[in-house]
């Protein structure tokens, strides 16, 4: 139980990639945890086995696990049985291929129910929620005759913060995928709950995340890579930006802030210093694992996409139906990335005084191809594999 000033932390999602790295965090830092996330979750052999390796123990003295599901507006009640000071709210369902109506279910529905529980709570101080930096949309392309290569920033692009509340998209441009879509409505709420209930809220946007524990996003393209499925690359992904955040900064910005008032009620992209094209960063992932990534110099990336979407919705398909394997991070969402040049502004986390932790994605990468190794993960016979889709029965 919190002392005068001490602070109780709740963190959702807890039991996941981002969660469980900002459970380690706060708890080096001292400070009290209550762990949430589902009861499965928790006990999932993979989830287990990442918390063996990355240093995290749940049973730590400071840290209560108590298990709640989003869906179920008595099981976050009672989280908020104890006077809870700082809530972050990592938790969603983070998989492009997931169904929309269990994204809505889960980002939205979810997110509503834990904001209007918590906006009651009277010892809240603060309310960190994770959206995503895919709610700036699709950037423009030099073939369009418009502006490209600029960075998204959080003040002069059209998010959810500052667009009308009956706007479902970004203006000017559009949303990219249904996990985008979802957190862009989920976002909407939040601050529609600041402003008009006040509920203390900073809201963290993530570039696409990376680091020790995660075999999806930029770990699953390492893997992929690591089993030789990615051959060769069009010459033009010279000219397309990608972006990333490690992990340790994804928790680590957040709660640095956490006692900062003047951060309420802003928000902030998470993401770091590299200005790296797609070329140069699926190259060097090549160069640390051994691997030769060749060029096809007459192919370009916008010819190629719906070629890859095609494959990949086909690919999709046929493991739903037939129970095809398929590579997990070969989705239709991948292609539209890998053909969109995305530069994101991390100018106001800075400004904050925080020091990113991984500010070069080069020197992320060597740390998780050797923490890869040392795990086992670079072994061919390794087989990402999405976790929550065990889970799914309990949240329909």
């Amino acid at each position: 139980m919190p002392k005068g000033n001490e602070r109780l932390n709740l963190v959702t999602g807890a039991a996941g990639f981002a969660g469980s790295h900002l459970v380690k965090l706060l708890l080096d830092e001292k400070q009290k945890v209550i762990a949430t996330d589902l009861a499965k979750a928790f006990e999932h052999p993979k989830n287990k086995f990442i918390y063996k390796n990355t240093g995290l123990d749940f049973s730590h003295p400071n840290c209560q696990v108590i298990p709640s599901d989003l869906t179920n507006q008595e099981s976050l009640r009672a989280l908020f049985k104890q006077p809870v000071t700082h809530v972050f709210h990592v938790a969603s369902l983070y998989d492009y291929s997931a169904p929309m109506a269990l994204l809505e279910k889960i980002n939205v529905q979810g997110g509503r129910n834990l904001f209007e529980i918590a906006v009651k709570h009277k010892e809240l101080q603060r309310f960190f929620h994770w959206s995503t930096c895919g709610v700036f949309g699709k950037p423009f392309t030099a073939k369009e005759g418009k502006q490209c290569n600029i960075p998204f920033t959080e003040g002069n692009c059209s998010t959810p913060k500052n667009t009308p509340i009956e706007q479902d998209q970004p203006t000017g441009t559009h949303l990219v995928n249904d996990y985008s879509i979802t957190k862009w409505k989920q976002e909407q709420i939040a601050w529609k709950m600041h402003r008009d209930e006040g509920l203390p809220l900073t809201v963290i946007r993530p570039a696409p995340l990376y680091g020790p524990g995660s075999d999806y996003g930029h770990g699953g393209i390492v893997l992929t890579i690591n089993k030789g499925l990615v051959p060769a690359i069009p010459k033009d992904t010279k000219h397309y930006i990608t972006t990333s955040a490690h992990v340790e900064d994804i928790a680590g910005f957040p709660a640095f802030i956490a006692e900062n008032d003047a951060t309420i009620g802003e928000d902030y992209n998470v993401v770091d210093d590299s200005i790296i094209s797609y070329y140069d960063f699926l190259q060097y992932i090549a160069l640390l694992l051994g691997r030769k990534i060749r060029t096809i110099p007459m192919l370009s990336m916008q010819t190629l996409r719906p070629i890859m979407i095609f494959a990949a919705n086909t690919w999709q398909m046929l493991e739903e139906k037939l129970h095809v394997p398929r590579i997990r991070v070969f989705e239709a969402s991948s292609a539209t990335y890998m053909s969109s040049s995305y530069w994101i502004s991390n100018k106001k986390t800075k400004e904050t005084g925080y020091r990113y932790r991984y500010p070069d994605v080069r020197e992320g990468l060597r740390d998780l191809v050797d923490w890869f190794r040392c795990v086992g993960w670079l072994d061919q016979s390794y087989r990402p594999e999405a976790a929550w889709k065990e889970f799914i029965e309990i949240k329909k």
